[in-house]
């Protein structure tokens, strides 16, 4: 009798001690620099510090821009849960004012779960570019701002 309540002391002690090493994460936290629109689509700008969204279907979806010369490299990727239809939309964008023009867009779509554009375009004028990239991952439709780059 007294072998078995050792034992439950002893392996409460061993859960108390793993316990007290796991992390603790608040649900409280706050998603910074997320915007619903209203078609359903979620913005998510990138370069901002904050915590990742959870998605339905969606893994990841990313967009950069970097800008060599006159050359702009454009990149937009978007990874599913599992195995199902994603297209992207990615365009090139440039700040005329207070708004944002595209200049270039690229399609593209699989039905593998992942997709990548990755397309390079030259520049012809100076200002503030950033890529804007829109997914649809099984029908979850999400969009992805890059920060922006000056040519």
């Amino acid at each position: 009798m007294k072998l078995k309540m050792r034992q439950r002391v002893w392996m409460s002690l061993v859960l108390a001690a793993v316990l007290a090493v796991i992390p603790v994460t608040s649900s409280q936290a706050k998603v910074k620099v997320l915007q619903k629109l209203d078609n359903g689509a979620v913005v998510q700008i990138g370069g901002e510090e904050g915590i990742d969204p959870q998605y339905i279907n969606t893994a990841t979806i990313s967009a950069d821009l970097s800008i060599s010369g006159s050359t702009a490299h454009v990149y937009a990727k978007a990874t599913a849960k599992r195995v199902c239809h994603v297209s992207v939309v990615m365009r090139l964008q440039y700040k005329d004012g207070d708004t944002w023009t595209t200049k270039k867009s690229w399609i593209a779509a699989s039905d593998s779960g992942y997709k990548v554009l990755s397309e390079d375009t030259t520049l012809t004028q100076r200002g503030l570019y950033r890529t804007y990239a829109s997914f649809d991952v099984a029908g979850e439709k999400l969009t992805y701002t890059s920060s922006s780059q000056r040519y």
